[in-house]
């Protein structure tokens, strides 16, 4: 399978984050928005890095989904820390006190392994998604 330069969607999912955040700068701290800003801004990177990476390089099946597995662990890794940085960035431009209290970060920091294997389980599902789309654009059927 050929894996694409580009993804689909990446440019308007993208413009739909950056509105994102600036309604969430807007709003007082919530850590769940926090927490979906912060795990869609790292998986546009991810998908964004990935293509860039391995773009219009054939992949066997087994190496989609290693290279799906490995990036989906590492994006489940980083987002945990990218929401205590958005956090603290948050924190830092009200200026009116804590936005957050230690309860809320500690429960943010508690969610680190729940991230991690989220991200795995989710890198192989689109690996293999991949996949299947790639066999079914092979075979000439639409996608």
């Amino acid at each position: 399978m050929a894996f694409p330069r580009q993804i689909p969607y990446l440019r308007f999912l993208t413009l739909l984050w950056g509105a994102y955040a600036a309604v969430w700068l807007a709003l007082e701290g919530a850590p769940g928005r926090d927490l979906l800003l912060a795990a869609w801004g790292v998986a546009l990177l991810a998908l964004a890095g990935a293509a860039r990476t391995v773009g219009r390089r054939r992949l066997s099946a087994g190496q989609v989904v290693a290279l799906a597995g490995a990036v989906g662990l590492a994006a489940g890794a980083a987002v945990v820390p990218a929401a205590l940085a958005a956090m603290a960035l948050k924190t830092g431009l009200h200026a009116h006190g804590p936005e957050y209290t230690a309860a809320q970060i500690a429960a943010v920091w508690a969610q680190w392994p729940l991230w991690l294997i989220a991200g795995g389980v989710a890198g192989v599902g689109l690996g293999l998604v991949a996949l299947g789309w790639g066999a079914r654009r092979q075979d000439g059927s639409k996608p």
